[in-house]
């Protein structure tokens, strides 16, 4: 049985060190086929073709595993078991072996019993010029029960045509139109376009569901999505929820599958979440599971290395985690069933909440997609939204979450966007915390489209760098290092600029504005008097410091506080009574309009 392929990648443009090093040349063909002359090495451990040793051992029901090569030429090949021990990485040799042959061929040997930890990896050395390599897996001779699985991948999609349109080629060529795929014939696809552009002649598929949506956010696209495989003729095990922008991996899926199909039953209804790869920084891991900490979000490895050995090791060492995110989360029906749908959260910390009713998670390396670095977006709306989702979810899921912690992470939110001189934002966290406290009727009532609407003239307007060229001074050459954050500052420094409220009170120290990333490393804006704040689309922001803002702000928690200490225990008692009310398929389908929209599909 083939458990994991070894893959190449689908075009020159991907990252080929996370698929493989060497000291050869890089003649990579078309055909996915490496050609090695003598000495030269074609290193696999890398986080695609590395295998999870210790994930397959404590999930699954492999208990020996098999390395099968398809080759022409003669190769010496060295197959390595790689650890973390006391934080370093541990290496020994579990196999070597020489393989020769004239013409193509597929040698298949026994590496043994899986270890319980760590990572199997191969290294190839070529013995004489031209040695091919075409590909090889990982597979077990063990007899197995094989589970019937069938996933349906739900996309939520709104104006990213582009977008849906990559990734539907590429899963059509890769999976749903290819017999040759591990998973043929197991996925399914459905999106829900919120915006009502796409055209169905572009999807005429018959795995691939086009349904126009109501525009209820991101809850509101995925929920619909579930919905539709719910009411389906097929028998789906699970929901696999991705990020329309998402550049997404074939082989993430392939792997996702074939897991499923042998997960032990105590891990059944476990979700298997994917890793949050940098778009602009392709090797660069943003996050692989989070823990949710009550509002004190923890993104569990960050800044993995994924091109290096160490950290493709140290990414698979488990960690408690409380979510995934929804840019790749496959959710088995059966917690979907038992636990109802999502909460109606429209935007933002809707996949926290549904993470939280999880029964645990597991993440392998290899399950990925990219997608654009969070730090680069303004968020606008989100400010809002995760200040009353944070309430709500708080409400729900934790009776001892205290209002003294609520006016704490408020007290956060508003200070950081003081100190970046977003005042808006500080009017759409406060509004967040007074939205929230009027309690469950209020929200169930809501206008959510409307309210959306509203929040829309908070935002700020962004032009292009150029614009802003001459603006005080500012030339071409100062706009162009936004992306590099200067070196935190020592701690004196910090405390002092912190108790000085980063020297707002204080003249402005430069005349040109200060162009930086949405998210910066705050010490950097001491004593500026003007920021431009440049987003993933290379469009800039401005804003200005303001002592009168900054005081009315403060002024304005401060009341909200006082609303705080009256509403705040009585209103998260109205959440938790009528949880169940915001989860019922009766009220999605209200809510999504679906009585009127059954028939509504292109």
């Amino acid at each position: 049985m083939i458990l994991q392929k070894i893959v190449f990648p689908e075009n020159s443009e991907m990252e080929k060190s996370l698929y493989y090093r060497g000291n050869f040349r890089d003649n990579f063909s078309g055909n996915k086929m490496i050609v090695l002359a003598q000495q030269e090495i074609l290193d696999l451990i890398t986080y695609f073709n590395s295998f999870s040793a210790g994930k397959w051992w404590k999930y699954t029901r492999v208990k020996h595993l098999d390395f099968a090569l398809d080759f022409c030429g003669h190769i010496l090949m060295i197959v390595y078991h790689k650890k973390i021990f006391n934080g370093t990485v541990v290496s020994r040799v579990i196999h070597k072996v020489e393989l020769e042959s004239a013409l193509r061929v597929v040698r298949r040997f026994s590496i043994g019993e899986l270890p319980a930890d760590g990572i199997i990896g191969i290294v190839l050395t070529s013995k004489l010029d031209g040695t091919e390599i075409y590909g090889g897996y990982y597979g077990t001779s063990d007899i197995l029960k094989v589970d019937d699985i069938h996933v349906g991948i739900g996309i939520c999609t709104f104006k990213r045509e582009e977008y849906v349109k990559r990734n539907m080629n590429l899963l059509r060529r890769e999976i749903l139109d290819n017999e040759n795929a591990l998973s043929y014939g197991h996925y399914s696809v459905c999106i829900s376009d919120n915006a009502q552009t796409l055209r169905s002649e572009e999807f005429s598929h018959p795995d691939i569901r086009l349904v126009t949506n109501k525009n209820l956010g991101g809850v509101g696209g995925f929920t619909r999505a579930m919905v539709e495989c719910l009411n389906s003729e097929k028998d789906y095990s699970h929901m696999l929820l991705m990020d329309d922008d998402a550049m997404i991996s074939p082989a993430s899926l392939e792997r996702n599958y074939v897991f499923l199909t042998l997960l032990k039953s105590e891990y059944k209804d476990y979700v298997m979440g994917g890793a949050l790869v940098r778009l602009d920084q392709p090797t660069i891991q943003y996050e692989s599971g989070s823990r949710w900490n009550c509002g004190n979000i923890e993104a569990l490895k960050m800044n993995y290395d994924l091109s290096k050995v160490i950290d493709v090791v140290r990414n698979e060492v488990e960690e408690k985690i409380e979510y995934t995110g929804w840019w790749y989360s496959c959710i088995p029906f059966s917690q979907i069933r038992e636990k109802n749908l999502p909460l109606p959260l429209f935007l933002h910390r809707d996949d926290i909440e549904f993470g939280l009713r999880a029964k645990g998670f597991i993440m392998l390396n290899g399950i990925c997609v990219w997608h654009e670095a969070f730090q680069n977006k303004m968020p606008g709306a989100v400010e809002y939204y995760d200040i009353r989702n944070l309430g709500i979810i708080n409400a729900i899921h934790y009776p001892k979450y205290s209002k003294r912690a609520f006016k704490k992470e408020l007290f956060i939110s508003v200070s950081s966007n003081i100190g970046k001189y977003r005042y808006k934002y500080v009017s759409l966290n406060l509004m967040g915390a007074v939205d929230f406290l009027r309690g469950f009727e209020w929200f169930y009532g809501v206008d959510t489209l409307e309210l959306h609407k509203t929040l829309g003239k908070y935002n700020y307007v962004s032009r292009p760098l150029s614009a802003y060229e001459g603006y005080r001074g500012l030339t071409a050459e100062d706009m162009k290092g936004y992306m590099y954050e200067e070196a935190v500052p020592p701690f004196p420094v910090r405390l002092f600029r912190v108790l000085t409220m980063n020297g707002i009170f204080f003249p402005a120290k430069a005349d040109k504005p200060k162009v930086v990333i949405p998210w910066p490393n705050i010490y950097e804006l001491y004593r500026r008097d003007t920021v431009i704040y440049v987003d993933n689309n290379g469009k800039g922001a401005g804003v200005k410091r303001s002592r009168f803002n900054l005081i009315k702000a403060y002024l304005q928690m401060f009341r909200v506080f006082r609303l705080i200490d009256k509403r705040f225990d009585a209103v998260c008692r109205d959440y938790r009574k009528n949880y169940d009310k915001l989860t019922s398929m009766e009220f999605w389908k209200q809510y999504l309009e679906l009585e009127v929209r059954e028939q509504d599909e292109y």
